[in-house]
């Protein structure tokens, strides 16, 4: 059996398609994030797949050396890996997963459906027009350019609160070369009708220097992405740094001229310089006081990130 396991956003799930879509092999689909994947790709190893394809994922400081034992354990056991990312990989764990027996395709120019499309080459005859047109409109969101008239709609099509049924109703369609549906418009204009009653409400923002940059710091809302309400953040206490946090403890680090990828990875996860996320262990105390009190989730982030100042840097 092949298994794809990528990334539960749009450029994830399109990524996913694109590559059924071009090499037209059957392949369970399985979901996961960045601080799973180590799990996720220990599950699929025991169920002894043919293949494992891993898209719009990159490894961690905190799970590098468990996923390369898990590769190892693939390959032994006679299965293919192959990766295909466009996020920022220490030169190490490219080495590492290459002596591993990984194929890699590792692209910060462009998405992972532009990675996928540069690099999988076509099992028959395709529509040369949808592959484009695909690329550019996920793209185009997910590196948040919005140079397609597109963009703005895959941006809301898939949301990582969204149930894997709805993320493989969008594959499906996807893979079979449909670019868009009525199905898909309706999703994306009650989304839209959301932002803006969402965005409409009084906002808190809590905002601090950290490393003598300005940081606006905010609780996630079901309603809006996490980008769009970090511009906002951005925007209202003019900072250069948004941090979007949920009760779970992921974040989500979006910026203007400043890495925060570097805390990213310190926080045991990844991304690129501007735009990176990880999960931090919210202590039990924490989360029945945020309950409680809204704020004291926050003020914990807060903490966090004077803690980690000197990995907060301009770029």
């Amino acid at each position: 059996m092949n298994y794809i396991v990528t990334h539960t956003d749009t450029d994830g799930v399109a990524a996913a398609a694109l590559y059924t879509y071009l090499t037209r092999e059957s392949s369970s689909i399985v979901f996961a994030e960045p601080y799973n994947l180590k799990k996720v790709l220990y599950k699929v190893y025991r169920k002894r797949p043919r293949s494992v394809v891993v898209l719009d994922l990159s490894p961690n400081t905190d799970t590098m050396d468990f996923i390369v034992g898990v590769v190892q354990l693939l390959r032994e056991k006679g299965g293919s890996v192959a990766w295909f990312d466009h996020h920022l990989w220490e030169a190490e764990w490219l080495e590492q997963l290459g002596k591993a027996g990984v194929e890699l395709y590792v692209d910060r120019t462009t998405c992972a459906t532009g990675v996928v499309a540069k690099h999988v080459k076509p099992s028959t005859t395709v529509d040369q027009r949808f592959v484009e047109e695909l690329v550019k409109g996920v793209c185009g969101a997910d590196l948040w350019s919005f140079d397609h008239p597109m963009s703005p709609f895959f941006m809301r099509l898939v949301r990582r609160g969204d149930e894997d049924s709805w993320r493989l109703c969008v594959y499906s369609t996807l893979s079979r070369g449909v670019t868009w549906t009525g199905e898909f418009e309706e999703r994306v204009v009650e989304r839209f009708d959301e932002e803006v009653v969402e965005l409409s409400k009084p906002m808190h923002v809590e905002v601090l220097e950290v490393n003598g940059v300005r940081v606006a710091v905010v609780e996630k809302s079901e309603k809006v992405e996490n980008s769009i309400l970090a511009a906002r953040a951005m925007g209202m206490a003019k900072a250069d740094v948004a941090v979007v946090i949920d009760k779970s403890g992921k974040i989500s680090l979006r910026s203007r001229g400043v890495n925060v990828r570097d805390l990213a990875v310190a926080l045991g996860g990844g991304g690129h310089a501007q735009a990176a996320g990880a999960k931090i262990d919210v202590p039990l105390s924490i989360r029945i006081a945020s309950a409680l009190r809204s704020k004291a989730l926050v003020e914990y982030v807060v903490r966090v990130l004077i803690e980690h100042a000197d990995y907060v840097k301009k770029l």
